[in-house]
C-alpha cells in the first residue's frame, strides 16, 4: 500500500473529506479525530499493513506526521 492509498483509506475510515489529512496537521484540530478514529486507525494499520499498534502509541501522536511515522516502514513509496 502506498502512502497516498493509506491516507485515502484512513480518511474514508474516519469519515472526513478527501484531502483532510495533511503533513504537519495537528490531530486535535480535526473534529472527527476522537477515540473512535484512533480505533479505526489501529484497525486499518492491522488489516492493511499487518502491524498491531497499542492505543498508547497512537495516543502519543500529536500530528498527522506522527501517525505516519508509526507505519512509514510498511508503506510503499
Amino acid at each position: 500500500m502506498t502512502r497516498d492509498q493509506f491516507i485515502a483509506a484512513l480518511e474514508k475510515a474516519v469519515q472526513v473529506e478527501p484531502g483532510t489529512f495533511k503533513s504537519g496537521m495537528v490531530l486535535n484540530d480535526i473534529v472527527e479525530w476522537d477515540s473512535l478514529a484512533v480505533l479505526e486507525f489501529q484497525a486499518l494499520v492491522d488489516e492493511q499493513l499487518g502491524r498491531d499498534l497499542e492505543a498508547e502509541q497512537v495516543h502519543f501522536c500529536k500530528t498527522f506526521d506522527d501517525l505516519l511515522a508509526l507505519v512509514a516502514d510498511r508503506l510503499d513509496s
